[in-house]
């Protein structure tokens, strides 16, 4: 999370490196052979480094771009309040707004950001663009008010997600859909991390990460205080995050890394990886210096060494985490700013690197150590500042967690929000949507052929703009729908191993689970007996439907789109 005072820090041009104490860890420099922070244009830039906001950088994968115009307009930049917003009560959030009307950013024409005063402030005239795009559908429900979000856990079928707040806050689901609050994880900050921030009031915490690890999830939290940047992440382990098992405790593990008085690191927002070799590695780091990755044994969940190597992969971020999928690491950053409501400017930026170590490039070439990014999602409708990714793998389906900084439909709070993953034919990933309330046609992936309803019965055929060939799509609750036919309101019905059409009741064999995969086709699987709407293509007469356990067939795979 940024601090106040990174706003009107100016890097000079010394070696940083004199500023850290004798005992500091040594250091990687990028490939590029230079210092983040070295040998950059400064300019009026309070952070000292050239934020080269381009036309491609502003344009999400897969979009078209926009015009330079829009790109280079101006937004607002609100000066947080100095105080530990973090430990607040999450209600309040979304009702602080910044006296941002004296400040904003202005974009000279080689790029650069810099700070200007002005009598107004507009928002970030990119999200015009944005919004015009069709909204993500929202599919979580119940208390969903959180900050920070962890990467979401699973123990025993039930999901968990830890964030910032007193003792760290909880929220638990059922199903992955409808959550409640939890409790919190303890009531004072263990002293053998304390100590390494004497200014933070014992309770405080921000953005902890969580991963399962030897049958133990390893729960890592930062500490720090508002305005400063001596900083910790602690570590706790719990054979289970059920409360009511007979073995539930937190353990303290201790200090995990830290940040002190005069080092260019402000050692906040831990992200954990488990890499495909068995190592483990924690990145970590926030605006003030740079992202800082480094070793752990997974045995402990802390460093290898007292002196282990530290790599520098990304600056002007912060919330960093990192997954693996193919033969690519993906880092995952917040750039913008945070922590005010609807003025919040987060966004989340990505590049890749077949090292986890780096050097990780964004897909234009541009090295995340020296503030590249490629945009994966920015603000879109009544959903601003998203950040803090987190990969979930759930029923084999990729999604990622994040939060939104003002969900301005929920009076502008920080919310939790849980979406499909896709992949583009490059490797890069995009985010997915939800299905949202609407009529739909559903199109066979393999046989191109529109699901119909016929008299009792269902089955695919040509598309011929008939009304039994359009589907009403309405969520039912806990993350299920109904698709009832636009002729007739009879809906989708499982039956033994096929699918028909019956008048609607809220049976279950009634009720879809929809989840739209990486290649962004979707699977619909009955709520009963989970198995998956299959083509059967090759059967005679060649149109039929059936119920089959799902393969990742083509025949599984469903393109619904307005008909």
């Amino acid at each position: 999370m940024r601090n106040f005072f990174q706003l009107v820090k100016t890097f000079g041009n010394s070696n940083t490196e004199s500023q850290r104490d004798s005992g500091a860890k040594p250091r990687v420099v990028p490939q590029s052979g230079k210092l983040p922070w070295e040998n950059r244009s400064q300019g009026n830039n309070p952070n000292g480094v050239a934020a080269r906001r381009t036309q491609r950088d502003a344009t999400p994968l897969g979009l078209k771009q926009i015009p330079a115009t829009i790109t280079q307009g101006s937004s607002c930049l609100a000066i947080p309040r100095l105080r530990d917003w973090r430990t607040q009560s999450l209600w309040d959030w979304g009702n602080q707004r910044a006296a941002c009307n004296a400040t904003r950013r202005t974009t000279d024409g080689d790029g650069q950001t810099a700070l200007s005063l002005a009598g107004g402030c507009k928002l970030f005239l990119g999200l015009l663009f944005l919004a015009a795009i069709t909204l993500p559908a929202f599919a979580l429900d119940g208390a969903i008010g959180i900050h920070d979000p962890s990467t979401v856990a699973v123990c025993d079928g039930k999901y968990y997600v830890f964030g910032t707040g007193r003792g760290i806050s909880v929220l638990t689901s059922s199903n992955g859909f409808n959550w409640q609050r939890g409790g919190k994880v303890f009531d004072r900050i263990p002293d053998s991390v304390k100590q390494f921030c004497p200014k933070n009031d014992g309770q405080g915490v921000w953005a902890p990460d969580i991963i399962k690890l030897n049958g133990e999830y390893f729960l890592y939290y930062s500490i720090s205080f508002w305005g400063q940047y001596v900083s910790a992440v602690g570590l706790l382990t719990n054979p289970t995050l059920n409360t009511n098992a007979a073995n539930y405790k937190w353990t303290d593990r201790g200090m995990v890394v830290h940040s002190s008085e005069g080092e260019d690191l402000n050692a906040i927002d831990p992200g954990l990886i488990h890499a495909p070799d068995g190592t483990l590695w924690i990145c970590y780091g926030s605006y003030h210096g740079s992202i800082e990755l480094v070793e752990l044994n997974p045995k402990t969940g802390l460093p290898i060494a007292t002196n282990s190597p530290v790599t520098i992969i990304a600056s002007q971020s912060e919330a960093s985490e990192i997954i693996f999928h193919d033969k690519y690491f993906y880092l995952f950053v917040n750039h913008g700013g945070c922590c005010q409501g609807s003025n919040s400017t987060y966004n989340i930026r990505v590049g890749r690197s077949p090292k986890i170590t780096g050097p990780y490039l964004d897909r234009y070439g541009e090295l995340m150590s020296q503030g590249g990014g490629t945009l994966f999602l920015a603000a879109a409708g009544r959903q601003i500042g998203p950040g803090h990714f987190g990969l979930l793998l759930d029923d084999g389906v990729e999604k990622f967690s994040c939060h939104y900084e003002a969900e301005l439909g929920r009076a502008g709070r920080s919310i939790l929000d849980i979406r499909p993953l896709l992949w583009t034919a490059d490797g890069w990933p995009m985010p997915g949507e939800n299905i949202r309330d609407g009529t739909y046609q559903i199109r066979s992936q393999r046989t191109g052929t529109i699901l119909q309803a016929s008299t009792n019965a269902v089955e695919t055929a040509r598309y011929l703009v008939h009304e039994n060939q359009k589907w009403n799509v309405a969520p039912a609750g806990e993350g299920v729908y109904k698709i009832t036919s636009a002729a007739g309101e009879n809906a989708l019905t499982a039956m033994n191993e096929t699918a028909t059409t019956t008048p609607f009741t809220g049976a279950e064999n009634q009720l879809w689970k929809i989840d739209q995969l990486a290649d962004g086709s979707h699977r619909i699987a009955s709520k009963t007996g989970t198995l998956a709407l299959t083509a059967t293509f090759k059967t005679k007469p060649g149109n039929g439907i059936a119920l089959e356990k799902f393969a990742g067939d083509d025949a599984q795979r469903w393109i619904i789109t307005a008909p």
